[in-house]
């Protein structure tokens, strides 16, 4: 009876932790390759940052979620005081509405030429892709594209610009 209830242990850990690692949720852990995002806007704004020799902090946020909103709005005011052409801010919002999205960019005072509404299947592949079924975050981004933070502090960011 031991030998049983110890190889049904066994296996019912290997089993958690097989079902816990997987390839994919790996695809944005610290010093790799930043994943290809589901939108070719995103995806050309990411390549002129790299060309310009810039970090990237991609903040992903909606405005049904109050946190991530406030961290968008953060980060952009952050960036505006100490941002020395160093560090650009890519967000991607996943409002429903398109329009509801370039209000809220209005009227937070967001660079709207750095923000990116994807909704549908879009949102869904993005979401799935940088596992944000358990919330929004940022990922700081350097100039060859590898992830170097998972929501950066002020700090973090500080140390990039040297402010």
């Amino acid at each position: 009876m031991k030998k049983t209830i110890l190889i049904l242990s066994l296996f019912i850990g290997l089993l958690v932790t097989s079902s816990g690692f997987n390839k994919t949720s790996l695809n944005t852990s610290i010093g790799k390759e930043l994943p290809e995002i589901a939108c070719d806007e995103i995806n050309k704004a990411l390549e002129q940052c790299e060309r310009d020799g810039k970090y990237v902090l991609i903040n992903f946020w909606s405005t049904t979620d109050g946190s991530s909103r406030q961290t968008v709005n953060d980060y952009t005011t952050w960036l505006k005081t100490h941002g020395n052409n160093k560090i650009d801010l890519l967000a991607v919002n996943f409002d429903k509405s398109e329009r509801l999205f370039k209000e809220i960019v209005r009227r937070d005072g967001l660079n709207d030429e750095m923000q990116f509404n994807v909704s549908g299947n879009q949102a869904r592949q993005i979401m799935d892709e940088f596992h944000l079924e358990k919330g929004y975050g940022s990922l700081l981004v350097s100039p060859s594209g590898q992830i170097v933070y998972h929501n950066p502090t002020r700090e973090d960011l500080s140390r990039i610009t040297g402010v």
